[in-house]
């Protein structure tokens, strides 16, 4: 079974056209999608509504988040800055709230708030643990004209249950019984959670026939298309930003989107190692595929349970493709899609099963490349291979809506890319990742990889980091020659000019954001 697509009629302007009124902006978040879609070359994808976008717009091939990681990734995202620059590398702690630490910044939805726009949100857009922390309420309540925290399930299943997860009534006995004898034996909080996980409580897929609406991402995507029918009519540019949570673990997706797939015929990783010569500092000892049940808590994963993830995963996709098409469905049908700039991107990508890894959380380039489409900006289609980061996004939509961008901001503006998919405005993208009391930071270029490992010491002034001068450790990876990472060219003769010249720009790199920690808030 073939899930339809919908297609987005857009407006053919010639490249620097004044547009006739300012571009309505359709801001679609997905949570930990990988560049698993067909536009990007994976051909058993079944994503048929972002591949339709994809070929009206602009596709960013070399697309890279700043963090590995939902939190300060998104942070990034929506203010402009690197993560290195604001010093908000986490979730949860009163330092890596946004308000808190920088109560003036103004993010990217909240600046087209103050020019005339309507702005809506709804889904995860922020990580709430950073703003809020509301699963169901505001997210920056001060950035946003109307923001929709919880979005309505379907009314005949109501909402999934656990933690908002599952429907499998079998499960929910399951786990009513196994903290009925939890709580008997004086488990509570997060030990009788592990509890009722250890015993099968919190399976990391669900495969069951509910309709779309039946899990959040239907909600949000029902709340997307009520919000379009009532923006028509308001007579103001609108930035609506939708956010969907999936294909984030866990892997739960109506049954409809898992018969999509043949398990038996998915390929698994073909390289599960770290690699030949790469830093202890860079292995991570955490793998979030873990957490959940069914899953081993150490040792080799089964192949077995490897195809399930892999399947779960792609179910995840293409039940987000679904949603993601009805809403430009609903774009076309209103009469806005030739007024509406649409922008797709994942926050971060996803390990699924190389190095033996289920998550994000690393350097490398299954964790930092994420999709990226911007269309209907008044430009031709094509596909971009010039490296660029996420935090470009702001002083971006900032040019093509004809508003200022704020003084100081660390993205750059991809409009000439936009214009001409041959262009580079950069030399490379960057991200930045701790582990094991050391800081990876790299920088990926068109073709190469270079990440420098530093021991780090905390500033005592607003929890400002200080890099150590000169790396513990460096890795280089060649795309060209070996796409699996599976050696870290790093001190090789072979390579000796090549890495002189990256540990030039990655200097570079680490100094320009050293000079601007702190600088932020009063940035704007």
């Amino acid at each position: 079974m073939i899930i339809g697509c919908v297609g987005i009629s857009l407006l053919a302007v010639s490249a620097g056209a004044e547009p006739a009124k300012p571009k309505n902006i359709l801001f679609i978040a997905v949570d930990d999608l990988k560049p698993l879609l067909g536009c990007y070359g994976v051909d058993y994808a079944i994503t048929p509504n972002i591949d339709k976008l994809a070929d009206a717009g602009t596709v960013f091939l070399n697309a890279h988040c700043q963090q590995a990681l939902c939190g300060p990734s998104r942070i990034s995202l929506l203010t402009g800055y690197y993560p290195d620059t604001t010093g908000i590398y986490g979730m949860g702690p009163d330092r890596y709230k946004l308000r808190l630490k920088y109560p003036d910044i103004v993010t990217l939805p909240q600046h087209f708030k103050n020019n005339g726009y309507t702005v809506v949100g709804t889904g995860k857009i922020y990580d709430p643990r950073n703003v809020e922390d509301d699963w169901d309420g505001p997210q920056d309540e001060v950035a946003w004209t109307t923001f929709f925290g919880k979005n309505p399930y379907n009314k005949k299943t109501g909402g999934p249950t656990i933690s908002g997860r599952y429907h499998d009534p079998a499960l929910k006995d399951l786990v009513n019984r196994f903290k009925a004898e939890g709580k008997a034996n004086g488990l509570k909080g997060k030990t009788l959670d592990l509890y009722i996980r250890d015993h099968g409580g919190g399976p990391a897929v669900e495969c069951y026939d509910v309709p779309d609406d039946a899990y959040s991402d239907g909600g949000t995507a029902n709340r997307g298309i009520e919000q379009l029918k009532e923006l028509k009519t308001s007579g103001k540019p609108f930035f609506l930003a939708l956010g969907f949570k999936k294909p984030h673990l866990p892997f739960v997706a109506p049954k409809k989107y898992w018969d999509l797939y043949d398990r038996s015929a998915l390929e698994l990783a073909p390289f599960q190692h770290y690699p030949e010569g790469a830093p202890a500092c860079a292995e991570t000892d955490y793998v979030e595929a873990r957490t959940y049940s069914g899953v081993p808590q150490e040792g080799v994963i089964p192949e077995s349970t490897q195809r399930e993830l892999i399947h779960g995963y792609l179910a995840c996709v293409s039940y987000v493709d679904a949603q993601i098409g009805k809403v430009l469905e609903t774009l076309r049908e209103t009469g806005l899609a030739q007024d509406t700039l649409v922008v797709l991107w994942g926050d971060h990508g996803f390990h699924l099963g190389d190095k033996q890894l289920w998550g994000k959380h690393t350097t490398y380039e299954q964790s930092t490349r994420s999709p990226l489409i911007i269309a209907n900006a008044g430009t031709p289609p094509g596909r971009s291979i010039s490296p660029v980061n996420f935090i470009d996004l702001y002083p971006t939509l900032c040019e093509l809506s004809g508003l200022d961008t704020p003084a100081e901001l660390d993205g750059k503006n991809l409009v000439p890319i936009l214009k001409d998919p041959n262009a580079s405005i950069q030399s490379y993208a960057a991200s930045i990742y701790p582990h094991q009391g050391s800081w990876g930071i790299a920088i990926r270029t068109e073709r190469y990889r270079y990440v420098a490992w530093y021991w780090a010491s905390m500033r005592k002034e607003r929890q400002g980091m200080r890099f150590a001068d000169q790396p513990k450790a460096t890795e280089l990876y060649d795309y060209e020659k070996d796409p699996l990472e599976r050696k870290n060219l790093s001190g090789d003769p072979a390579y000796a000019d090549i890495e002189k010249k990256l540990a030039a720009l990655h200097r570079e790199h680490v100094a320009f954001t050293q000079g601007k920690q702190f600088k932020a808030a009063s940035a704007r």
